[in-house]
């Protein structure tokens, strides 16, 4: 359609609203309410402006202006809110003229009626939209002489998430965000007219993505609470990174002040995250600061570790490994490892001539599909999708874009300025299609509220869930346009239930995204980087051993035959414990490097300026160690290990764009592992948005979720003479954990739940034993 903007000339889509056009000339006009990834409302009457079309007459020609001859223009009567204003062929828009700016001064002076002006101590100082738009639109003066409406200004709406009601203006984002992104109703407004405030029920925020309120609101209303007066937005070091909570790539900004991270914020990914994250991935940042942190190496000398240097501790490594056969030297690591360490491992393995190279964890089936590979973007446009987990704690954002498929709104096109501002085809509480997702898991799963089918298995009976799955569900796949499979790592733990789901996905003709458990699984199986095994090496076949960022000793029996043990790690646990050589670790947040998301994304890690002490990534263990064994190995440095995977792989990982590259993997090379043997007593280890490992040094995420719980019906926990809240350590899979114990009704008799950690992903195992570590009065 053509349309002018202040005397511009457009060819825009139809359905495009005014304000985008507006934005599409190159002109700006202010707004509040209006947000990209949601329903236009024209809550704040910020974007007004004068807007005309021509008419036609009953013949369907137009009415002409007799003076010139054009197509007449005729006037809307009052300035109109171009966001919910949908363009028509031959639309005049002028927000220039005196009309508009008369209207949009007013609405400004109307929001800072009652607005404190406290912005000398606001935390959104410096990075307020409403701060912005007063200066570029305000009068400069205010006519108000009466006293402001005082509220609460410091309203703790959940553990994560701070409220100042007077600084509100009520533009309704974080109302709308609810209730149109994850599906969460638990905020409204309350009270009308000068008495409204934002309010929500005595629960708080019960959502795993709570936290992205803080990011849009246009003002200082709503706060991040581990951010909350530690300092104004240009004092940060904003270092655009990806998460590493889970596999989805989601794109983050890490703001960091004097050698800390102070809060991490979404940032814009259209393909993957839009421009929501989880609060897992918001909050979970805290242990990076943790005093408890080792930062310089320790050797053991004695029974004791005494502080070392880099140089010192290469040196004694280099000493010690000369003492063992190569097939005797094992190298184990986590699988939030980047691309550039997975080169660094691989160069190290080779120079040392062992084969025994392994990361963790690794689930007993690949993670790339060996079906047509699925996307973000495929899972959002998908018109049916079978579900097999619990995607809303393994990868949160998941579970948002299969609620963008429900609403049956197709990602919309980029426009000049971005990702459109006013997409007209949302609407606030749009009915979701759920007769075109079905989620099956082995107990209740948040996803499940939104499915049209839910089919609940027993747990470990995968390869039946999949052999018998309903014919009209079948039937809907393969009538399906864009039908996904959704992999998690239940399915993922059984070779041959995988197995027999790319043989449906490949029968109905479906895409397949399997959730990888750790960050960047998908690229180092991509590489063929498991030659060994991890049970293998911890259990006798490594007699020296390099682990990093891994806890094998959590297993009391591991480690036994390990006669030289080196433990690069964050924190003390119980592998540092026995170690010969400790050496300090960097945060994820403190690597450059590169990751491949569950889609098979290429997507850059960048590091943030954090003073993690003498810590050093595998690129910098590999440095110390090869000029100690005299070698210059490929992967010390960033820019050598890119050298070597180009040359291997063929990839330029210094060339990818902003947003990633796309290069899904034709086929997963990790070799399958056999399943584990479980006892009569069953214990499912679970997802987890909050990562258990961290727990202890998150402050607070725990304060809102909880620490790693043990959960399990009533009944067993009467039977087991155990009470909710009740601390027990609990032996699952041969690995010693201490968890609160925690009910649930829906859960059945013979199992329980445990949280998964690097050392034990998603899937089915033996319950050992529990044992209460404060027992209390007989339970009646």
């Amino acid at each position: 359609m053509k349309v002018i903007v202040n005397d511009v000339e457009l060819d825009l889509a139809p359905g495009t609203s005014a304000i985008d056009a507006v934005f599409a000339a190159g002109y700006d006009v202010p707004y509040f309410c209006s947000h990209e990834y949601m329903s236009p409302i024209g809550a704040c009457r910020m974007c007004l402006a004068k807007v005309g079309a021509p008419r036609k007459n009953p013949d369907g020609t137009w009415v002409l202006d007799e003076a010139t001859g054009q197509p007449k223009i005729f006037w809307f009567p009052n300035p109109m809110a171009t966001c919910t204003t949908a363009i028509m062929e031959g639309m005049v828009i002028d927000s220039l003229c005196a009309e508009a700016k008369k209207a949009q001064g007013g609405m400004m002076e109307m929001h800072l009626i009652n607005h404190p002006l406290d912005c000398p101590t606001c935390d959104k100082g410096g990075a307020c939209e409403l701060q912005d738009r007063a200066y570029e639109y305000g009068q400069g003066h205010s006519r108000f002489i009466f006293d402001k409406r005082h509220q609460e200004k410091h309203h703790d709406l959940s553990d994560l998430v701070i409220l100042d009601r007077e600084r509100c203006i009520h533009c309704k984002r974080c109302v709308r965000y609810f209730e149109e992104v994850p599906g969460d109703e638990v905020l409204d407004f309350i009270e009308r007219g000068g008495h409204t405030y934002i309010g929500t029920l005595e629960g708080g925020l019960p959502s795993n993505f709570s936290g992205n309120i803080t990011d849009i609101c246009p003002v200082g209303a709503l706060l991040d609470s581990t951010s909350r007066f530690r300092g104004r937005n240009w004092e940060y070091a904003h270092t655009a990174s990806v998460s590493m909570n889970d596999a989805s790539g989601s794109a983050l900004t890490i703001d960091a002040r004097t050698g800390r991270i102070e809060r991490i914020k979404g940032a814009l990914n259209p393909e993957v995250n839009k421009i929501w994250i989880d609060d897992g991935s918001r909050f979970g940042h805290e242990y990076v600061d943790h005093p408890d942190r080792i930062k310089s190496p320790l050797i053991r000398k004695g029974e004791s570790l005494s502080p070392a240097t880099w140089e010192e501790a290469g040196s004694y490594m280099a000493e010690k490994l000369k003492g063992f056969k190569a097939s005797e030297i094992g190298i184990l690591f986590k699988a939030d490892s980047t691309l550039e360490e997975g080169i660094a491992m691989q160069q190290l393995a080779e120079s040392i001539g062992t084969k025994q190279l392994d990361y963790a964890p690794r689930p007993a089936a690949g993670v790339i599909p060996n079906a047509k590979q699925a996307t973000f973007t495929d899972v959002a446009t998908s018109d049916a999708i079978l579900v097999l987990g619990d995607v809303t704690e393994e990868m949160p954002i998941l579970d948002l874009r299969i609620k963008d498929a429900l609403k049956g709104v197709a990602p919309s096109a980029l426009m000049p300025h971005g990702v459109p501002i006013a997409d007209l085809r949302l609407k606030e509480r749009m009915p979701h299609k759920k007769q075109i997702l079905s989620v099956a898991a082995p107990y209740e799963v948040s996803l499940m509220r939104e499915a049209g089918r839910v089919l609940r298995y027993q747990a470990g009976e995968e390869r039946a869930l999949i052999r018998d799955l309903a014919q009209d569900l079948i039937k809907q796949l393969e009538e399906a346009k864009n039908a996904v499979i959704i992999l998690g790592g239940f399915i993922l733990a059984d070779p041959e239930a995988t197995a027999a789901c790319y043989e449906l996905a490949n029968r109905v003709n479906a895409k397949v995204l399997a959730i990888g458990p750790m960050a960047n699984s998908y690229g180092l199986e991509a590489m063929k980087l498991a030659n060994g095994d991890m049970e293998a090496m911890i259990q006798g076949t490594a007699k020296a051993l390099i682990v990093s960022n891994l806890n094998p000793a959590l297993n009391a029996k591991a480690l036994k035959a390990c006669e030289f043990l080196v433990a690069h790690s964050l924190f003390h646990n119980e592998t540092t414990a026995l170690a010969d050589v400790v050496l300090p670790a960097k945060s994820v947040y403190e690597k450059d490097g590169t990751v491949v998301n569950a889609e098979g994304r290429y997507l850059k890690v960048q590091a943030a300026p954090v003073d993690g002490g003498a810590s050093e990534d595998l690129l910098g263990v590999i440095k110390y160690l090869g000029e100690a064994l005299g070698s210059r190995l490929e992967g010390r440095s960033l820019r050598s290990a890119r050298r070597q995977f180009k040359a291997a792989y063929g990839l330029d990982l210094d060339s990818l764009p902003e947003h990633g590259r796309l290069v899904p993997a034709s086929q997963g090379s990790t070799k399958a592992k056999a399943s584990q043997k479980i006892g009569k007593d069953r214990a499912l280890v679970v997802p987890s948005m909050v990562k258990a490992e961290y727990s202890a040094y998150n402050q607070h995420l725990r304060m809102a979720f909880g620490g790693p719980a043990l959960i399990m019906s009533p009944e067993m926990a009467k039977l087991k003479g155990l009470r909710e809240g009740d601390e027990v350590k609990v032996r699952v899979g041969g690995l010693e954990r201490s968890l609160t114990l925690r009910l649930n009704l829906t859960l059945p008799n013979d199992l329980v739940l445990v949280p998964a950690l690097p050392e034990q992903p998603s899937g089915l195992s033996s319950l050992d034993s529990i044992q209460s570590l404060a027992p209390q009065e007989p339970v009646l």
